[in-house]
C-alpha cells in the first residue's frame, strides 16, 4: 500500500512560470520504466521550458529531467497540452507522494518558479482517493462554460445512468450557481467529481483549443484508471446508445476482447430544429428524426483507460502498447445519439441531408421522467 496520506489539495492549474502551468501528476508503471507523468499547459510556439522533477526522500534529494510529448489535439493554437515525463530515479526506495516541478535543476520547494504537486496513482492499491468499489463505465465531460440548462444537465445525468454510466467527471471553467448546485448534489451522492479548470486570464479563448479540452481528457483518462473499467468522453448533448442490449455495461461485456483498448461508435445527428411537437420537456423525448447516415469524423469512443497512452476527442491517438487495437462497433449494434444543429460551420459540422424517424429513446422516457422528478425534488433544485 502507499504510505501517502490523502491530500486535501485539489487538482488545479498552478503556474511554474508565466505561460507554463502544471495541473496534475501521476505515477505510471504500465511500462517497464516507472515514470511520473505531469500534465502541463504551455506555449506551442516558444522553445519548451527546461523543467525538472525533484523528489525528496527521508535521506536524500534526487532530480530527474523532463521529456515532453505534445498532445495531438492542440490544433496549432498558441497554448496547448503536453505530457511531461520524468523517470523515477532508482535511488528512491518508495513511490513519492509529491513531486516538485521547477525550472531549476537544484531547486527546492520554497523557491520561485517551483510547484509542489501531489502524485496520484492509477491503480486502486496505491490510490489515496476514496474508491469504495470498482465501477464499470464512467463518462468524462469536457470543461463546462457558458449558458447550461439545468434541465438538460439533469436529463444528461439521469439518462446516461439508465444507459449504464455510474460515474461522471466534470471540469469547471465558469459554471453558474445553479449548475454548481446540481453537480454538488450528484457529488454528494458519489456519482460525480467536479474539478476546477482555472485557466489564467492571459490565456484567452482564441489562444487555446476549446478551453484546453485535450488536456482535460488526459487528466480524466489517468483519473479513471483506479476505479473504472471503461470510460467515455462525451459532451452533454451526446449519448452512446446500445441498440441490441439493455445498457452499455451489457454491451461491453459482450463485445470486449483481450486485444481491445477501445470501442468506437459512429454518430447520428438529431437536429433540434427539426423537433416534433412539444410533447415532452426532455430533448431526447421529443426529437425523433436523425440523419440516415453517420456524421463523418464525429465518432466517440469508450476506452479501457489503462490501455491508452493518448486519447483524442473523436479517436484513439495512441494505445499504451502497439498490440492493442480499437474496435469500430457496427452502426446497427450501438451508436452515438448527438442532439445538435446539423449546420455548424464553427464546429466543422456537416450532416447528410436525408433524415429518418428514430424513436429508440422513447423506451427510456417513463424511467427518465421518474428519476428526473425524484432527484429534482430531493435536491431542491430550481428548474431552468
Amino acid at each position: 500500500m502507499s504510505s501517502c496520506i490523502e491530500t486535501q489539495q485539489e487538482s488545479r492549474f498552478r503556474e511554474v512560470e508565466r505561460g507554463t502551468l502544471v495541473y496534475s501528476a501521476w505515477f505510471d508503471d504500465r511500462k517497464s520504466q516507472r515514470l511520473i507523468r505531469v500534465l502541463i499547459l504551455t506555449s506551442t510556439r516558444k522553445p519548451l521550458p527546461s523543467l525538472f522533477c525533484h523528489f525528496n526522500n527521508v535521506s536524500k534529494h534526487v532530480t530527474s529531467g523532463v521529456s515532453y510529448y505534445q498532445l495531438s489535439g492542440n490544433h496549432y493554437m498558441q497554448f496547448g497540452g503536453f505530457v511531461a515525463s520524468c523517470v523515477l530515479p532508482p535511488e528512491l526506495d518508495r513511490i513519492p507522494c509529491f513531486v516538485n516541478i521547477s525550472t531549476r535543476s537544484t531547486s527546492t520547494q520554497n523557491e520561485s518558479n517551483s510547484v509542489a504537486l501531489p502524485v496520484s496513482f492509477i491503480d486502486r492499491q496505491h490510490s489515496v482517493e476514496k474508491v469504495t468499489s470498482r465501477r464499470q463505465y464512467g463518462i468524462c465531460i469536457p470543461p463546462l462554460h457558458g449558458e447550461i440548462s439545468v434541465d438538460r444537465l439533469i436529463e444528461f445525468l439521469e439518462l446516461s445512468q439508465i444507459l449504464g454510466a455510474s460515474h461522471f467527471t466534470f471540469y469547471d471553467v465558469a459554471m453558474s450557481d445553479s449548475v454548481r448546485k446540481v453537480l454538488n448534489y450528484y457529488e454528494d451522492k458519489g456519482l460525480a467529481r467536479v474539478l476546477p479548470w482555472n485557466l489564467p486570464s492571459y490565456i484567452g479563448k482564441y489562444d487555446i483549443h476549446y478551453f484546453g479540452q485535450t488536456l482535460s481528457i488526459m487528466d480524466c483518462l489517468f483519473r479513471s484508471m483506479s476505479h473504472l473499467d471503461f470510460v467515455a468522453f462525451n459532451d452533454l448533448d451526446e449519448f452512446i446508445v446500445p441498440l441490441q442490449h439493455d445498457n452499455m455495461s451489457a454491451l461491453l461485456l459482450k463485445i470486449h476482447k483481450d486485444e481491445h483498448c477501445a470501442h468506437c461508435f459512429q454518430s447520428a445527428t438529431f437536429d433540434p430544429s427539426r423537433e416534433d411537437l412539444q410533447i415532452s420537456q426532455f430533448l431526447t423525448q421529443r426529437v425523433f428524426h436523425r440523419t440516415k447516415k453517420a456524421t463523418p469524423f464525429w465518432n466517440k469512443c469508450i476506452v479501457d483507460p489503462r490501455r491508452i497512452f493518448e486519447q483524442g476527442i473523436h479517436h484513439i491517438v495512441k494505445p499504451i502498447e502497439d498490440n492493442y487495437i480499437d474496435d469500430n462497433v457496427n452502426w446497427s449494434i450501438a451508436r452515438v445519439f448527438h442532439y445538435r444543429k446539423c449546420k455548424d460551420t464553427h464546429a466543422l459540422m456537416h450532416c447528410s441531408g436525408a433524415v429518418e424517424e428514430d424513436k429508440t429513446m422513447q423506451k427510456f422516457g417513463e424511467r427518465l421522467q421518474r428519476n428526473f422528478e425524484i432527484n429534482v425534488a430531493t435536491a431542491n433544485i430550481s428548474r431552468s
